[in-house]
């Protein structure tokens, strides 16, 4: 296999991965997640359910779906060890996939064994939650880091003062672009605490929601979501401040994944905006969320590029 075919498997295990995260959120704003009972990897305590609920079938689509990128991630680390030589970053990044990948398994197992699905609204479900989210962003990452480094960003021909010069510029932006991933990861746990709360105590109105918002006595899911839309906003200016102060938009490597973080920033905060005045609908949560990870997406492929140039050296 060529480089440049494994790239293009790479990119559709991604694009499968973050179908697989946006139907999750089908399973958890239905309420589905005990669709196949306290019995995990089985459903109902057998391997395919017999005349099954909405619930069970909304339920067991997701593992069967979520069995398949694991089996697919699997696939990915072999065929890197196939095409690159031993050390290459390619086959660092996909062992990488493969270890969170089979975290992520590992973490849906504990929900459903754990019984943190349904109207559980306890402290331990939120933590769990945020660690789940958190490990799959990681997991997307890991998704993006073998896309990136199987085909690495094309050096420019610059002489050895101007090459340090160059490398110099960027490192200055590395750990902004870092604190920038920081900030995304913090945004999306907590909005995934969020979604939560807005499932298991839906608004009537929005003047209702705020109302709850405000109110001391409310559960803590609900007071937190007025720290999630607050939250959003600094991240989102501050990514775009790096993105545009860095230059990284005329940096020629930059460019597309640079365009594409902005863009995704606008739309992700008009979705947010839509979420919260209309009382986070099913669609537009999906559609949150998708956008989410492919924002997330394109600045984990900035980052990347931003490292390589600073180090001067393919990923």
């Amino acid at each position: 296999m060529s480089p440049r075919q494994f790239k293009t498997f790479a990119w559709v295990v991604l694009g499968y991965a973050i179908l697989v995260i946006v139907w999750g959120a089908v399973v958890r704003a239905t309420g589905s997640g005990a669709g196949c009972g306290a019995h995990w990897p089985l459903c109902n305590g057998v391997a395919v359910p017999i005349a099954p609920t909405l619930a069970t079938i909304i339920e067991f689509a997701h593992r069967t779906t979520s069995g398949l990128i694991l089996l697919m991630t699997v696939l990915l680390w072999w065929m890197a060890a196939k095409t690159f030589p031993a050390g290459h970053t390619a086959r660092k990044a996909a062992m990488w996939s493969l270890i969170f990948v089979i975290v992520e398994a590992l973490v849906g197992a504990g929900i459903v064994l754990l019984r943190l699905v349904e109207d559980n609204a306890s402290v331990l479900r939120a933590i769990y939650i945020a660690g789940h989210l958190t490990n799959t962003l990681l997991l997307v990452a890991c998704y993006t880091w073998t896309i990136v480094a199987a085909e690495p960003a094309p050096q420019a021909s610059l002489s050895a003062a101007d090459a340090r010069e160059r490398a110099g510029h960027w490192q200055r932006w590395d750990l902004w672009m870092r604190l920038a991933l920081l900030g995304i990861m913090v945004t999306a746990a907590i909005g995934a605490i969020v979604a939560l709360g807005d499932t298991l105590f839906p608004s009537a109105t929005l003047a209702d929601g705020f109302a709850a918002d405000m109110n001391p006595a409310a559960h803590f899911l609900i007071r937190l979501r007025v720290w999630h839309p607050a939250i959003a906003v600094i991240v989102s200016f501050a990514l775009v401040t790096v993105i545009v102060r860095s230059d990284a938009l005329e940096e020629p490597p930059l460019k597309t994944p640079a365009r594409a973080v902005i863009g995704f920033v606008l739309l992700q905060v008009a979705l947010g905006a839509a979420n919260l005045f209309m009382l986070a609908p099913l669609a537009l949560q999906m559609a949150h969320l998708l956008v989410s990870n492919l924002l997330w997406v394109a600045a984990v492929w900035t980052a990347l590029i931003i490292r390589a140039l600073t180090l001067r050296e393919p990923l």
